[in-house]
Order: structure tokens, then C-alpha cells, then sequence
């Protein structure tokens, strides 16, 4: 997974306010768009959307395990929640 490793717990990170560990700039800014970055990233979804494959290196809308650095998502759906969260399921009787 991409988000997994490389951006798991990490801060937000935007072009005013870096968090992240880069030590070369603000991985914010450099890749146009704010996101939990370590030092850069290996998925970025609010990065610019370049309509599909690009030459501009990671600055694109992606997800590295589905497309390269060089390649736009189309669309993307992000679903946050807590790292203690747990799915319970209820059995009912049939009759």
C-alpha cells in the first residue's frame, strides 16, 4: 500500500507549514499539493491533476502502487478513520 510506510504517521504537511523530514525544502511545495509526507512521498492525492501520463515527476495526482510517478489518477476517494478503529458485526437469529 502506499500510504502505509512512507506516510504513516506523519503530520500534514503544507506549503506554509512543513512537517515533513525532507531536508532538501518543503515536499509540500515541491510537489504542489499538502499531504502526510516522510521525506517525500509515495502517494500524493492532493497533488496537481495532470490529466493522465506527464512529464513533471511526481507532481501529478497519484498512488504509486497503482501507476508510476509520471501518470495522473483519474479520480480518487480517500476514507480516514481512526488506527484503533474496529468493524464489529452484529449476528441476528433468522427465523
Amino acid at each position: 500500500d502506499s500510504m502505509i510506510g512512507s506516510h504513516n504517521n506523519k503530520k500534514f504537511t503544507t506549503k506554509d507549514k512543513d512537517n515533513d523530514i525532507h531536508k532538501d525544502g518543503n515536499c509540500a511545495d515541491m510537489y504542489k499539493g499538502a499531504w502526510w509526507y516522510g521525506s517525500c512521498h509515495s502517494s500524493n492525492l492532493n497533488g496537481l491533476y495532470l490529466r493522465g501520463i506527464h512529464e513533471r515527476h511526481a507532481k501529478g495526482v497519484h498512488w504509486y502502487s497503482f501507476t508510476d510517478h509520471n501518470k495522473s489518477l483519474d479520480t480518487t476517494e480517500m476514507k480516514i478513520r481512526p488506527t484503533n478503529f474496529r468493524k464489529s458485526f452484529v449476528l441476528t437469529k433468522t427465523p
